[in-house]
């Protein structure tokens, strides 16, 4: 089989993707098995059990991103069943595309990174650097290779639901509740970002860090991205390209359930001497409201979608 320019870049990327993350995965099943054989956490605060359960449950999360990955590569990628595919997919672009790049950024500001949500730090209060650098590698690499594979297998697997404008979407009612929702998500990240002081808890340690507020600037962005691809895709915007708010309501609503669902049990929980920036309440409130509205979001994506396929079965791999 011939293989044109764009599949060619969509294997490089998956490869690449999952090569990358191999280094956060050999990160963390150095962690869980140096934990099983010593008995003990390196993170002050949190106990050996919860240490092991919280780097075991990531490792899980690493071999499935690698599995996406190969999945995107490979031919027999388009051959499998198109639910989990755009689950997995989904969750992936929202939680590695949409955070990864401000994640860096705040880095590169402020010299130096936070840990990854798993707790990294160590009893001299930081992770070796060869661990911190290929955890960084990992992450960013693997974001970037989905970023590049993923629409072009989106693409070749349902080319009708990214090519063409909005123009050729169904007039629908815009889903103002969810946009209202992502809209008041967008407003209190880039309050707590710029530094206001109402809902935080006074339980927080340390003040917020370049990569913390990179982080929430970076929330308020997708937020903000799912609530105009909301209205774009109720068939507003009509000669703008279908890809544009396809993309974005995708990545943003995968990044509010994804991201919400990750912070959520720390909120209620709060392992360890682990406290939300926020006041408990406050944290539980707004990842609730964003699993919620990220949820109702990927339903009128996938409904604006539909309409524009007519309901058909995605194209046969060729």
């Amino acid at each position: 089989m011939i293989m044109d320019g764009r599949t060619r870049v969509r294997r490089w990327a998956g490869f690449g993707a999952a090569g990358t993350l191999a280094m956060y995965l050999l990160v963390k099943v150095v962690w869980v098995v140096v934990a099983l054989g010593t008995g003990r956490s390196p993170v002050h605060g949190m106990g050996t059990g919860a240490w092991i359960a919280l780097n075991t449950l990531t490792v899980g999360m690493a071999v499935v991103g690698i599995g996406l990955a190969l999945a995107l590569a490979c031919d027999w990628g388009l051959r499998l069943p198109a639910a989990p595919v755009l689950l997995f997919a989904w969750i992936a672009g929202g939680l590695l595309i949409s955070a990864v790049p401000f994640s860096l950024l705040g880095s590169l500001v402020g010299g130096g990174g936070g840990d990854d949500g798993g707790g990294a730090s160590s009893d001299d209060g930081g992770m070796p650097s060869w661990e911190a650098l290929l955890i960084m590698v990992g992450f960013a690499g693997m974001a970037v290779g989905v970023a590049i594979a993923l629409p072009i297998y989106l693409r070749e697997r349902w080319p009708r639901a990214l090519t063409g404008r909005v123009g050729a979407l169904r007039a629908a009612n815009a889903p103002w509740a969810v946009m209202a929702a992502v809209a008041a998500i967008a407003v209190a990240d880039l309050y707590w970002a710029a530094g206001g002081g109402a809902a935080t808890n006074p339980h927080y340690k340390d003040g917020l860090d370049a990569t913390a507020r990179s982080l929430l600037i970076g929330d308020a962005f997708w937020a903000a991205a799912g609530a105009a691809s909301a209205w774009v895709l109720a068939g507003r915007a009509r000669n703008l390209p279908l890809r544009l708010p396809v993309a974005a309501a995708f990545v943003a609503s995968g990044s509010l359930v994804g991201w919400g669902l990750w912070r959520l049990p720390f909120a209620v929980l709060r392992p360890g001497d682990f406290e939300p920036y926020e006041r408990p309440w406050a944290s539980i409130a707004v990842n609730a409201v964003s699993v919620a509205a990220g949820v109702a979001l990927a339903v009128h994506l996938a409904r604006a979608v539909r309409a524009r396929t007519g309901g058909q079965e995605p194209a046969d791999a060729k």
